[in-house]
Order: structure tokens, then C-alpha cells, then sequence
């Protein structure tokens, strides 16, 4: 197959090569100057994109043309444009964006990418025009100052959603409404949300689960009906639901790793892996990912309680539990880490508060200090699974490389470990994010 892919590669390329300078216009100003895509400005106007693409990014843009909108059915985009469906436009538009910067000869080289919404859009060749998804690209390379635009000639459309990504989902938004009640102490709130999703899961997977995962469902709905512990009932559902993911993902057919528009491959199970948030994020905070693909993240100014020392993570990790059940404080996601790039040595544990109205910097207790930290902007790359030095190694060499290549981005500090699970959830559907801060080069 690889071998068949070069082999058409290297026929000749039939589309428009539009190279551009690079100048102070972001993506928005260069395609409003363009004149040609006005309908796909409107369209992220009304998504709520504008500012993600005027970021410093680097993004790359498909983006289809004012003719390209017109081929949609008739009355399709009147009908996204209106405020309801806000979320389904802004799905189909990150369908359009992908991470980094990358030009016309590099996407020739690539089969497929992963866009912004985390599922892929394939790349070929069809009678020697350059095609992404089932639209042709007819003009590359217009350079902006925070990415790149490829015109194409239609608006792409995500694949929907398996039966089994439903019913995956239902469980994520469960434990993303769920967990954060119950570390709030409103556990039976998580419960009765739990036990919806549970209950839900029964009846829409009877034709999807396997017999065993129908059975694992309605035992914990029986065990949780003669319990009056709402903290255990809380854990009886859960885990009814984790054992349903993981029977779920496994039956999430994973075709071939491709060749991807990152530092290093992605496979479809990364592109697809959700991140289960267990808790908050803290007040500004960008959402966790995504996997296995280098994105520049900003952070705005936050309040944190600390407790230094390297080989203490133990220590630490109660000593800031305990810091935050004394103070009544919820417990937000992620957990933050300064390690060392070289030995991966965690260097800190920090518990982030959701927000600086909480508390008050500078007290400590019991070797906690309380710390109001400046807003930064920090490179980013997702890993899923479970957490170990070389990994972590491997990820802070991937970043290094990433800002040799990326010469408007310096480093400017020490690397940071984000973890945003608990032992609880299984070793596979575990999230965590490597990063170094950065600034631009001026």
C-alpha cells in the first residue's frame, strides 16, 4: 500500500500554487482581503471561531470558497447559520483546521490528518490533483502570520457518529457532569446522574453491547436500588460505566496508523480518544488535547497551592489533598508538575483552585504555599495512557524539535507534567500533557 502511494506521488501535481509573503495579516484579515470567502468567514463569526483564528496559532486552514458554500443543498447553510446549531457549525468548521503549519508539499506527502475535531480527513491524489477529503484543492500556500490557507473547492463534512461513539459519549458527559459533583461533596447528585446514564446504557446498547456488558449494567443498578450509601453507590455506577468504555472502545474498529500533519504519527484511536475530565478546569483554562499532536496553548493567570521537593509525590499529593479539604476547596483537573527535561523527575505537585477569588496567596501550612502564577503560554503535547519517564523524556525531545522547527517560538522555562485522572480510571483512558513554556521571538 505505501509503496502504491509513492508510486502515484510521484505523478505530476495539477493545482494552483498561490505562495504568498508572509506578513502581520492573520488568517481572518488575509481571507477578508482575499474577497472570496466571505461566506466562511460568516459562518465562524456566527460559530464563535473568529478569535481561534486570529490566535497565534500556527493553524492550517482548508478553506473552502464563497462558491464552494453554494454547492451545499439548498437552505443547508441558512440553516447552520442559525444560533441553534451553533455547535454542529463549529464541528464542521474545526473539520477545516488543522494543527501547525504546514504547506502544500508536506500535505502531498501525507494520506491523512487530523483535524481540530479530532477525527481525521483524508488526503490523495485524483488524476493528479491534490484532494483533502472529497474536495480538490485549487490554490496552496497562502501564508498568513499565525498559519497557512489551502482553498478548496467544496465544504467538508464529518463522518457522524458511530452507535458506539453515542453511546461513548453519553458515558463521557456522565462522568465530566458527574465526577465533579461528587468531589464537591454532592454525591448524591453524581448518583442520580450515574444512574440515568446507566440506565440509559441498558436499554439504547441492547443491540451494541455484548450480553456480559448488558448484564455488568443492570447488576449495578440492582446492587445500587438496596444501598442507601450514596458514596458507594456513586462508585458502583462508575464502575459499570468505565467496564462499558473500555468494552465500547474495543469494539471501535482502528484502521492502519497513517502519516500524519504532526511531530510523529497519530493513530485513529488517538484522534478519537476523549479525554474523561473527572473535575474543573480551572477558570480560563484551554480543555485537555488533544493526542499525540504539538499545539500551542495560552493559559491565563491562576491561583495554585504547592508543596516542593522532588521524590515526595505521596507526601505531597496528601499534604494538598488535605490543604484543600480543610480550606474548602473543589478539586479541579489538572494536577501540575514542574519536571525535569533531562531525568523527568518531577519537581512539585500543585493543585490548581478554580479560580483566584478562592483563597489568598502567600499563606502556607504543613509545607503548602499558596501562589498567584502569571498567565503564560505553553506548547503542548497530549499522551494517553499510563505515565512513565520515558515517555515523558520522549515527549520533551519531540517539543524541543518542534521549536527548532518553529523558530518564532523560544523557550522560556523549565518543562510542566499535567495530569488530569485519578487511579480510577483505567490505565488506557488516562490523559496527561508535557509542555514548555514559550514566547515569540520579536
Amino acid at each position: 500500500m505505501k509503496r502504491k502511494f509513492c508510486k502515484i506521488l510521484a505523478a505530476p501535481l495539477i493545482f494552483i500554487m498561490a505562495i504568498a509573503t508572509v506578513n502581520a495579516s492573520d488568517i481572518v484579515d488575509v481571507a477578508s482581503k482575499a474577497g472570496k470567502f466571505k461566506l466562511l468567514l460568516t459562518a465562524a463569526t456566527e460559530a464563535g471561531l473568529v478569535d481561534a483564528l486570529k490566535s497565534k496559532g500556527p493553524l492550517t486552514v482548508l478553506a473552502p470558497t464563497d462558491e464552494a458554500f453554494g454547492k451545499l443543498p439548498k437552505g443547508a447553510l441558512e440553516d447552520l447559520l442559525k444560533p441553534v446549531n451553533k455547535d454542529k457549525l463549529a464541528s464542521i468548521l474545526k473539520y477545516h483546521v488543522i494543527s501547525g503549519k504546514v504547506d502544500a508539499r508536506k500535505v502531498a506527502s501525507l494520506e491523512s490528518a487530523t483535524t481540530l475535531l479530532g477525527k481525521d480527513v483524508s488526503i490523495g491524489i485524483n488524476n493528479g490533483r491534490l484532494t483533502v477529503g472529497t474536495a480538490n484543492v485549487i490554490g496552496t500556500d497562502i501564508m498568513a502570520s499565525n498559519g497557512i490557507i489551502h482553498v478548496i473547492d467544496q465544504v467538508l463534512l464529518p463522518p457522524e457518529e458511530s452507535e458506539a461513539e453515542k453511546l461513548s459519549g453519553l458515558i463521557e458527559t456522565a462522568v465530566e457532569t458527574g465526577a465533579p459533583l461528587y468531589n464537591k461533596g454532592q454525591e448524591a447528585a453524581c448518583v442520580a446522574i450515574y444512574k440515568i446514564a446507566v440506565q440509559s446504557l441498558a436499554i439504547a446498547g441492547k443491540d451494541i453491547l455484548p450480553e456480559g456488558s448488558i448484564k455488568d449494567l443492570n447488576s449495578a443498578l440492582s446492587k445500587v436500588k438496596k444501598s442507601h450509601s450514596s458514596s458507594s453507590n456513586a462508585w458502583t455506577l462508575r464502575g459499570a460505566l468505565d467496564r462499558t468504555y473500555k468494552s465500547l472502545t474495543n469494539m471501535k474498529p482502528e484502521s492502519k496508523q497513517s502519516t500524519k500533519m504532526q511531530a510523529s504519527p497519530t493513530s485513529n484511536a488517538d484522534a478519537n480518544f476523549k479525554v474523561l475530565l473527572e473535575a474543573e478546569l480551572p477558570e480560563g483554562f484551554p480543555k485537555p488535547g488533544p493526542v499525540n499532536q504539538i499545539v500551542v496553548k495560552e493559559y491565563p493567570v491562576y491561583r495554585a497551592a504547592r508543596v516542593g521537593g522532588a521524590n515526595m509525590q505521596n507526601v505531597a499529593f496528601m499534604r494538598l489533598f488535605a490543604h484543600i479539604k480543610q480550606n474548602g476547596i473543589s478539586m479541579t483537573a489538572p494536577v501540575e508538575m514542574a519536571i525535569d527535561g533531562d531525568t523527568a523527575q518531577r519537581q512539585d505537585m500543585a493543585f490548581l483552585y478554580g479560580n483566584k477569588r478562592i483563597g489568598k496567596a502567600g499563606s502556607a501550612s504543613a509545607g503548602v504555599e499558596v501562589l498567584d502564577l502569571p498567565a503564560k503560554t505553553y506548547v503542548s503535547i497530549g499522551i494517553r495512557g499510563t505515565e512513565s519517564k520515558a515517555a515523558i523524556k520522549g515527549a520533551v525531545s519531540k517539543l524541543e524539535n518542534w521549536l527548532k522547527e518553529n523558530k518564532e517560538f523560544i523557550s522560556d522555562g523549565e518543562p510542566r507534567l499535567l495530569g488530569y485522572n485519578s487511579p480510577m480510571v483505567p490505565r488506557d483512558k488516562r490523559f496527561w500533557e508535557v509542555q514548555i513554556p514559550v514566547k515569540t521571538v520579536q
